[in-house]
């Protein structure tokens, strides 16, 4: 039997995929003319209702959140200090469909938000807008300028650079945020007798970020497609591996060993510009096809061989000698120490090892200790305040050099 097996790379394909569905009658596309003959209610105006038509000689920033979202919490600083900057070009406005009453208390209560004084112009009790420009995640940008939305996108876009280029040409090109549009591509170029496809791309214009290993099964052909969506090198890499094998420990900057000439292509830094300008440049989008049904373990390996042989990467586990603080036991409890009794109950010492791998200030965390009760540890600030109270327990922290499992990436070409 004659089996065709297609291997496909485009780097930089922009219209691979298409299609709407769920978002209703009433929406608008990039170049449609906006126009609005309502007031909508407001907090943190100068009147409880705003006219967005008084904003016609500026660029109207739509930035739709809610109070669930961290990503949008973290970005609202930003977004202000573009409004104070660039006032007499900009207005920004955030939108919520949460209740006036929920959005004052947040505000109220917010402690990053008091911090940093934040507070924004927000529509809020949305319905109009969120019909407007539909979508199924936050946050979601919508720029708007000469009566016409000029960009549906992402917060990331709202800088000096991309206003400014927008205020002096009247519009602009920017990557599109389309949560419906969903995956059309034709895999098979009309061949007839395919059993299976593979196809890499990079960043796809309005294609919804999703990450992991997502399966469907076409119950018509019975292909199953596996896929990914606009993600990182790096952050695919690692999701495969753990399908392959739970990691014991968090996967962290300390546990990559890098074998590249430009490891920016690969890993977004945080800080570094905005994740989404990063993955318009960086991103790739993976499909596969197959009638074979597979374990996600199997498949997760076919995977990051389809990835190594098209990306011509090398990735795989290693082991590396690092600094580390390990946790031992203590030869003898000094029955004087009291063990902290108002601190957090952590389960386990993996626990531990894991908040402390999440927070970045310390080198790798291994537990050789064997102990496996729960304890309390009240809040410390060095490796020293945290030995007086694991001593109470019978432990101690060293700094120690041990051979750590490691993540290679490995250019290959």
């Amino acid at each position: 039997m004659k089996i065709h097996l297609i291997f496909i790379i485009v780097l930089f394909a922009n219209n691979l995929f298409g299609q709407h569905n769920g978002k209703g009658n009433e929406y608008l596309n990039v170049g449609d003319r906006f126009e609005v003959n309502s007031s909508f209610s407001v907090l943190n105006y100068n009147s409880t209702k705003v006219d967005l038509n008084k904003f016609k000689d500026k660029i109207i920033v739509l930035d739709f959140f809610d109070t669930y979202c961290v990503s949008c919490i973290e970005g609202m600083p930003k977004l202000q200090e573009m409004q104070q900057q660039m006032q007499d070009k900009i207005q920004v406005l955030m939108v919520t469909w949460q209740s006036k009453e929920v959005i004052e208390k947040f505000y109220r209560n917010n402690g990053f938000l008091k911090e940093k004084k934040v507070k924004l112009p927000t529509i809020v009790s949305d319905t109009n807008f969120k019909k407007l420009f539909p979508h199924q995640g936050v946050p979601h940008t919508v720029l708007i300028y000469k009566g016409k939305v000029q960009a549906i996108t992402y917060p990331d876009y709202v800088k000096p650079k991309f206003i400014n280029e927008l205020w002096k040409n009247g519009k602009i090109n920017l990557p599109v945020k389309d949560d419906y549009k969903v995956d059309n591509t034709n895999n098979t170029g009309g061949l007839n007798g395919v059993k299976g496809t593979v196809l890499l791309t990079g960043y796809q214009q309005g294609l919804q970020e999703k990450g992991g290993l997502n399966i469907t099964l076409d119950t018509a052909s019975g292909m199953y497609t596996s896929y990914f969506n606009n993600v990182g090198v790096l952050r695919a890499y690692i999701a495969m591996y753990s399908y392959m094998a739970k990691p014991q420990f968090l996967v962290n900057d300390q546990r990559i060993q890098w074998k590249v000439a430009d490891k920016s292509k690969y890993e977004y830094k945080e800080n570094s510009g905005g994740q989404h300008i990063w993955l318009n440049e960086h991103g790739i989008c993976y499909k596969r096809t197959s009638y074979r049904k597979m374990e996600l373990p199997e498949l997760a390996k076919a995977v990051v061989q389809d990835l190594n042989s098209l990306l011509g990467l090398k990735v795989y586990w290693g082991k590396e000698a690092k600094d580390c603080l390990v946790i031992r036991k203590l030869d003898k409890i000094d029955d004087k120490l009291a063990k902290p009794t108002n601190g957090q109950v952590i389960e386990s010492l993996s626990v531990l090892t894991f908040l402390m791998d999440y927070s970045g200030e310390y080198p790798i965390v291994i537990d050789e200790s064997g102990y496996t009760s729960s304890i309390e540890i009240s809040t410390y600030n060095s490796v020293d305040e945290l030995n007086e109270q694991l001593n109470a327990y019978g432990l101690e922290m060293v700094k120690a050099k041990r051979d750590v499992d490691v993540l290679v990436v490995e250019e290959a070409i």
